[in-house]
């Protein structure tokens, strides 16, 4: 009974730590470095001949690093700059504007991870745009083999719709192999199918021998919270004025678009009437999951990073400021590195030259 009273103790105040393995590996010593991040989203992931994206400065660099995180997450749409079969040459102008922020990033003490983000050509058909990856992957390794080991690869962000993640696994594979041609050391993150889903985890299949690969995963649920009054989610997000943790003083009703067919219908039910516990918009949605995850990764000597998770702007602000407190709370408690999305835009921390009201204390506070 003691044991059983001493372990529900440490789960409460956050000691026990589920994604502690038992052999600490290259990965598990790297993520130290990647703890607690922001995503400098709208950017670098933006095609080119788009123009509604973001610009970020040394002074954003500056400010994430005086506001207490250590990495910043940059995606980057690489495949927008590569050139024709068989070479997929990339332009020097994107490696221009990566370097601005890797080494501003480095520079600050930031540690900082790239990615290939939103490459759907890829993800709609991986055997076809194998060989484009892996000779992205080929050019960005040798051009960063020099660079600071603070400095790491994603090999992908958000597979989706062909490239599941049993699809991806070998190609992940074949992806690592050529970026330990020139970067033995450098550390990889690696996530699994439908939009790096916490519950695909299990299904990745590493390479054994390569103990310095971090799994990452994503997290928006709940999504209809999370998401709520995004125009590009279609009807399912209309809803507005959804709070956290649910049940509101006064029960919602939903816009009809969000329940069409007598979708979500059972979800805005149990909002409106379930007690804060039980309730789906609350740590309910998340916290099992992320428990099951971080088993998976004692169990495997895999070290976990939560690298996108956050609220539209469409949200109240105190529902946003204790939605991203539990949500780094329990990663935390795991074990997990993490990374909001994102810095600036739609799920901004930062706003008119300081945090938005709530979301320092929910990030750094107790």
């Amino acid at each position: 009974m003691k044991e059983v009273l001493k372990l529900i103790f440490f789960f409460s105040f956050g000691i026990v730590n589920f994604g502690a393995p038992s052999i600490e590996s290259h990965a598990h010593k790297a993520l130290a470095d990647f703890r607690r991040g922001a995503n400098f989203g709208n950017y670098l992931e933006v095609p080119p001949s788009q123009k509604w994206g973001l610009k970020y400065t040394a002074e954003d660099i500056r400010n994430v690093k005086q506001e207490g995180f250590d990495h910043i997450r940059l995606p980057v749409g690489w495949h927008h700059y590569a050139g024709a079969a068989p070479d997929f040459k990339l332009e020097p102008e994107i490696f221009s504007k990566v370097d601005f922020i890797v080494t501003n990033a480095l520079n600050e003490g930031l540690s900082i991870l790239i990615n290939i983000h939103h490459f759907d050509e890829f993800t709609s058909n991986p055997a076809a745009e194998t060989e484009k990856f892996i000779a992205i992957w080929s050019q960005i390794a040798k051009y960063y083999e020099k660079t600071s080991p603070r400095l790491a690869f994603e090999l992908l962000n958000e597979p989706k719709d062909a490239a599941t993640t049993e699809a991806i696994s070998p190609i992940y594979a074949r992806a690592v192999k050529e970026i330990r041609k020139t970067n033995p050391a450098r550390t990889i993150f690696v996530g699994p199918g439908r939009w790096n889903n916490l519950d695909e985890v299990p299904k990745l299949s590493l390479p054994e021998d390569d103990r310095n690969l971090i799994v990452t995963v994503h997290c928006y649920d709940p999504f209809l919270f999370t998401h709520q009054g995004a125009n590009w989610t279609g009807g399912t997000t209309s809803t507005t004025g959804l709070i956290y943790p649910g049940p509101p003083k006064k029960p919602i009703t939903p816009d009809p678009k969000a329940t069409q067919g007598g979708k979500n219908l059972k979800w805005f039910q149990d909002y409106n009437t379930v007690p804060a516990p039980e309730n789906p918009c609350g740590p309910k949605a998340f916290r099992a999951r992320m428990e099951k995850v971080a088993k998976w990764g004692q169990e495997h000597g895999r070290p976990i990073h939560l690298g996108e998770f956050g609220a539209y702007e469409k949200a109240d602000r105190e529902s946003r400021a204790r939605y991203y407190h539990d949500m780094r709370q329990t990663a935390e408690t795991l074990g997990f590195g993490w990374a909001i999305w994102d810095w600036k835009a739609g799920f901004k921390y930062w706003d008119n030259g300081k945090p938005v009201e709530g979301m320092r204390e929910a990030l750094f506070g107790k």
